[in-house]
């Protein structure tokens, strides 16, 4: 199953949940495996549990893919406290599609920054953002004899 195949039948497949496979991982705590299913999945040795998530792929805007995000509910599982434990270091992985029982991998969508937040419900909204290191500007100040008058 090619990838516009996959996307087609998540698209426009009238299914109620897409039904991804996702890693969520820190070196810290270890990684935790989630299938928006209502059964757990074992895939390349790891056993997906059926989760209740709603994963929105990042778009590709002028080129670069920006912004994704995760819904999950924390009832039942871990996810809450890998994120409380999380830095720099947390990713999300995007794995797999369910499409009639079996898994296809996909490997495009790996997310290392965003900002997470829980609410009242136990559900956990993680907003994926882009790497901007190549947006910035180093030294990050402009130096001249008005803000450095000692050495410019």
């Amino acid at each position: 199953m090619t990838s516009n195949e996959i996307y087609n039948n998540l698209f426009h497949g009238g299914a109620f949940s897409l039904p991804y496979l996702i890693r969520m991982y820190h070196p810290n705590y270890g990684a935790l495996y989630f299938a928006n299913n209502n059964e757990d999945i074992v895939y390349n040795g790891n056993t997906y549990h059926a989760s209740s998530f709603k994963y929105t792929k990042p778009k590709t805007i002028g080129g670069v893919l920006q912004n994704g995000s995760l819904e999950i509910t924390a009832i039942d599982n871990e996810a809450i406290d890998i994120i409380d434990s999380s830095d720099e270091l947390f990713e999300v992985m995007a794995v797999g599609v369910i499409n009639d029982g079996n898994v296809t991998p996909i490997k495009a969508f790996k997310h290392q920054y965003g900002s997470a937040t829980t609410d009242e419900q136990m559900k956990i909204t993680i907003t994926f953002t882009n790497d901007d290191r190549l947006g910035m500007v180093f030294p990050p100040y402009v130096f001249d004899a008005e803000n450095n008058r000692g050495n410019a």
